[in-house]
């Protein structure tokens, strides 16, 4: 009886490193699955890059920016980030969808309040986060300020509610969430076996996610530093990601008026 135990726990092991080694050349290998961990890394580094410089210009109005809580916030966006690069390399989705519900709604939390104390202290920003912002709800999105018209403002504040609403199906235990793990299963996608579109499709929807965020920062950053931002930085950077992010995208076209912008050759958008 031990050897047959024996000899199927070696049968079973060698089935495991079997089906591993072929994942590796059929799937980790291929330019598809390569491209993908590269996107996610040069799109991530870009997110971390733009929180930064946000976070360094405030410095020049250190006294005003000081009592921000979107600026006070930098450090545990970048976390974040980091931390859903590193899930996903791992092939830990679930964790990371839940981790993007968070940095949304901290986000438009914190831009709310920002824009209805401003000049206030932070001490009272806080007590107004605790006093008149709903703990469980993202519709506080609709007393947001934007720049845009009124077709992308409303557009902006419906996909911001579509991405924190579906995200919560991974928050707390849902039928979405298992019929999609019942799905992933019957296709042999387990953890540490994506396959290449798994990783195309969270790719999607972390860069959706942060494509909504850094919007958000710039909005609290106001518009006169953040035109400096793009004119100097962002327009001599053609390869920045998110020149491609919808609402950047629509935000970066807020300078186009630039006289500096005017004169370069303007970047494909």
């Amino acid at each position: 009886m031990d050897d047959y135990i024996k000899q199927l726990a070696e049968e079973l092991k060698q089935q495991l490193q079997d089906k591993m080694s072929k994942y590796d050349t059929d799937v980790v290998k291929s330019q598809q699955y390569q491209q993908e961990l590269k996107y996610l890394s040069d799109f991530s580094l870009d997110a971390i890059q733009t929180i930064k410089n946000i976070s360094f210009c405030s410095t020049r109005a250190k006294d005003i920016y000081d009592q921000f809580l979107t600026i006070k916030s930098s450090d545990d966006l970048i976390q974040s980030i980091v931390g859903l690069r590193d899930l996903l390399i791992n092939g830990i989705h679930n964790m990371a969808k839940r981790e993007v519900r968070y940095m949304l709604e901290m986000t438009v939390k914190y831009l709310v309040v920002d824009q209805e104390k401003m000049g206030e202290q932070l001490s009272v920003k806080t007590q107004h986060l605790a006093d008149n912002i709903p703990n469980s709800s993202i519709e506080v999105i609709d007393r947001l300020s934007t720049p845009f018209d009124t077709i992308t403002d409303k557009q902006f504040k419906d996909e911001v509610k579509d991405m924190f609403y579906k995200a919560c199906a991974y928050v707390h235990p849902s039928k979405r969430q298992i019929d999609e793990q019942v799905d992933n299963y019957s296709k042999g996608i387990h953890i540490g076996f994506e396959t290449a579109k798994t990783l195309a499709d969270i790719n999607k929807l972390l860069f959706r996610g942060y494509d909504i965020i850094l919007t958000m920062l710039f909005i609290g950053f106001g518009q006169s530093l953040s035109g400096d931002l793009f004119i100097e930085i962002y327009d001599t950077e053609p390869k920045w990601k998110f020149h491609k992010g919808k609402y950047l995208k629509e935000y970066s076209k807020l300078f186009d008026y630039k006289a500096e912008r005017q004169k370069k050759q303007p970047l494909t958008r």
